[in-house]
């Protein structure tokens, strides 16, 4: 049986070292992407939760009911006030890392999208660069 690893037919491209890195470098990019969407879908979560908790203070209590708040892993009562001054604080750390984590997933889909432009005007559609649908 005749090995086949060194043939290369007319309509595949030569891979050099820096198609590799570009590949390489895509991957890496698209997968700490996936991880920005995931972190930002959870901190959007939090966000929104934030937001209902607040709600659910000014709608439920009177004003001078303590309520139980999450620090760590203990509840600590507090007034209406300083749960809500606390809920603002909170919202406004997750809204500054939302933001961030958004830049972030901008600058590697920029990336990418110079990184496919170049392996594509290269390797045409011998290569398969777009995300997988599940």
């Amino acid at each position: 049986m005749a090995s086949l690893g060194n043939v290369q037919s007319d309509s595949e491209e030569h891979i050099t070292y820096d198609d590799q890195q570009k590949i390489n470098k895509f991957a890496c990019c698209n997968t700490r992407l996936d991880d920005i969407k995931k972190d930002l879908e959870t901190k959007e979560t939090e966000l929104n939760n934030l937001g209902d908790a607040e709600d659910e203070i000014m709608i439920a209590l009177d004003t001078d009911e303590k309520v139980p708040f999450l620090v760590g892993e203990v509840f600590v009562y507090k007034t209406q006030e300083s749960a809500t001054e606390a809920l603002a604080k909170e919202k406004e750390i997750i809204t500054v890392e939302i933001a961030r984590l958004k830049l972030k997933a901008a600058e590697f889909e920029s990336s990418m999208g110079q990184l496919k432009a170049d392996l594509y005007a290269k390797f045409g559609n011998n290569i398969n660069l777009e995300a997988e649908e599940d």
